[in-house]
């Protein structure tokens, strides 16, 4: 709290009152910045998909948007990570899900990370009434930051007041996470997940600093800060992993009005990203790194070491700013394998840069990688026939058959019916869902040729599905009766709007496809009794059962049997313990699940 007042103070004394000429904040009219506080966990499930959003949110506005992730709530109880500003953040909002967040406090309410997007884009839509500029220099061996901050209103804000904040977050934590591989980026080979962008404290105290909030002010301040070895006990090994947020809010602490990140002076340029971009039905990948000038000169070259070989770009950047470098476009070749595996890595590595001066500067950068293409071409002879299950959310669902060459499809089926009445909540637990409908669909294109089955999810995270290969999943086979290699069976938790497989055509036909299955719910009859029970309990059906299995509450599957060929199974339930349990008894008709008690 002293720290706090004490930076208050010089703050109205010398930054308010100097009448002093910007050198790094514009005075021009900007449009906002954004910042998401984004509501976090360590064994959270889809917490690390929160961080992905907020990371695509941060490369569609480069330079324009930043995130705060906030441990906070009982998903991050004993992780060591969580603070108490970020519980009195959270505290301005009613947080009961996780991740949840909010975009710059914009809203009465937080909200979901499938909202996120929409409201980024609408916060870079609106002019700021103040723009924010923040330039650190680092002391690597005292830890000690500099931090040189300018704010300048183009306009009046709403209130004759505002507050500024100076937010400090760690990057580079490694530590466990649930659901880690629901944002790839950040996984570690050793199982682990990188935390990026943690919330660890505020040096403007909770709530920020007071500042004057009318037209023509100009508020030019430093704060210098000593990096500590540990914050709350989380230990900071590497200066370069802390971050400083500045952000201007209104008196109520729920509009940030926009903000920055302080650029950091540093010797050499970052490389921030290495991705591949592709689009439609391309076998053409685009690899790009996103680079920020942290240097005090421009930038007139970079080279790198790419894919094993020299490559350089003469492309200004200028000092402090970012920007993003496109490496060689590659291309996927159709070799006319049977099953040819597209997976493809390419590595990226800075080595040297030169500046507008003329200076060249030799750098050692750590290498990036990038794994794309992680699919498989299938070069057969047709007709083909795939075998394809949804859930009970059929009106989201539909299958394409795409020409390569354009994208455009030869033929769509779907969307199809719901199931009445399918409550998800009742099988929160289950790692499959009752109900899967399934169909084939026989198919012989006209030209031999590249095309793309498609599987579409309007809604987004993917299909789900039973792991019951007769009833559900994604199953081709070729003209031989064979498999291809590519069956894909339970599915559930894999998101997808679009997932494509690649067939390779090498016959002709006549063009035709028919589906055979289901429009609507298939009946599936399933009847347990005595229920609850105690030694053994019996499962009928109206038609033959083909597997069945047992889960418990953990969503761990604590029997399996397969291939009954009976409408009749008993089941030894003398070795479970007492509790509920969820039976999954699949027939020729599909998949119920039902509830099953144990007594002892």
């Amino acid at each position: 709290m002293k720290k706090a007042l004490l930076f208050a103070a010089a703050l109205l004394t010398s930054g308010v009152m100097m009448a002093q000429t910007p050198t790094i904040v514009s005075t021009q009219v900007e449009k906002r910045n954004v910042i998401i506080e984004e509501f976090t966990g360590y064994h959270c499930t889809w917490c690390p998909d929160g961080h992905r959003v907020c990371n695509e949110i941060a490369e569609q506005h480069v330079g324009h948007a930043w995130s705060i992730n906030i441990h906070q709530g009982y998903y991050a109880e004993g992780s060591g990570y969580t603070t108490t500003y970020g519980d009195n953040i959270a505290g301005l909002y009613s947080i009961n899900s996780w991740p949840n967040g909010v975009v710059n406090r914009g809203s009465s309410a937080s909200s979901n990370r499938s909202a996120w997007v929409s409201q980024a884009n609408a916060v870079r839509e609106e002019n700021s009434p103040v723009n924010v500029a923040a330039v650190g220099n680092l002391d690597a061996a005292s830890r000690t930051v500099t931090l040189h901050i300018e704010l300048y209103y183009t306009s009046n804000a709403s209130n004759a007041t505002n507050l500024l904040n100076v937010a400090v977050l760690q990057n580079n934590v490694i530590g466990p996470q649930t659901g880690a591989n629901k944002n790839p980026d950040y996984m570690e080979p050793n199982g682990m997940y990188r935390h990026m962008h943690m919330f660890r404290t505020l040096l403007t105290g909770q709530w920020g600093v007071e500042i004057p909030a009318t037209q023509g002010t100009f508020i030019d301040t430093t704060i210098t800060y000593t990096i500590p070895a540990s914050i709350d006990g989380l230990a900071i090994s590497d200066v370069n992993d802390i971050e400083f947020i500045v952000f201007v809010t209104a008196p109520n602490h729920k509009n940030i009005l926009s903000g920055a990140k302080a650029m950091i002076i540093t010797e050499e340029p970052t490389v921030n990203t290495f991705k591949v971009e592709s689009t439609g039905c391309s076998l053409e990948f685009q690899p790009y790194v996103s680079i920020t000038n942290s240097t005090a000169n421009d930038i007139a070259s970079c080279t790198f070491e790419y894919d094993g070989a020299p490559y350089t770009v003469y492309k200004t950047i200028p000092s402090l700013q970012s920007d993003t470098i496109h490496m060689p476009i590659y291309t996927i070749t159709v070799s006319g394998e049977p099953d040819q595996n597209c997976v493809t890595t390419k590595t990226v590595s800075l080595t040297g840069f030169s500046t507008t001066g003329g200076d060249d500067h030799t750098v050692t950068t750590a290498a990036k990688s990038v794994t794309f293409a992680d699919f498989h071409i299938y070069t057969q002879a047709g007709p083909f026939v795939a075998r394809i299950g949804i859930d009970a959310y059929g009106s989201e669902a539909s299958v394409s058959l795409l020409n390569q060459s354009n994208c455009e499809a030869v033929w769509t089926e779907g969307p199809w019916t719901d199931i009445a009445g399918f409550n998800p909540q009742t099988i929160q637990y289950i790692s499959q869902l009752p109900n899967a409908r399934h169909f084939e669909i026989t198919f012989n294109p006209t030209t031999a040729g590249l095309y793309v089955l498609r599987l579409n999810d309007s809604y987004g995270d993917g299909w789900s599905m039973t792991n019951d290969n007769v009833v559900s999943g994604l199953w081709v086979r070729n003209n031989d009766g064979e498999f291809l290699a590519f069956p894909q069976g339970y599915t559930n938790g894999e998101d997808f709007i679009a997932k494509d497989f690649f067939l390779n055509v090498t016959s002709t036909g006549d063009g035709s496809h028919s589906r055979v299955g289901i429009d609507g719910v298939e009946s599936v009859s399933v009847n347990t009794w005595p229920n609850p029970a105690s030694h053994s309990a019996t499962i009928s059906a109206g038609s033959a059962i083909r597997s069945l299995e047992v889960v418990n509450t953990l969503g761990q599957v604590v029997f399996r049997t397969q291939n009954v060929n009976s409408d009749r199974y008993e089941l030894n339930v003398s070795e479970l313990n007492s509790g509920i349990y969820f039976l999954n008894v699949t027939t020729e008709q599909g998949t119920v699940t039902q509830r099953l008690s144990v007594v002892k």
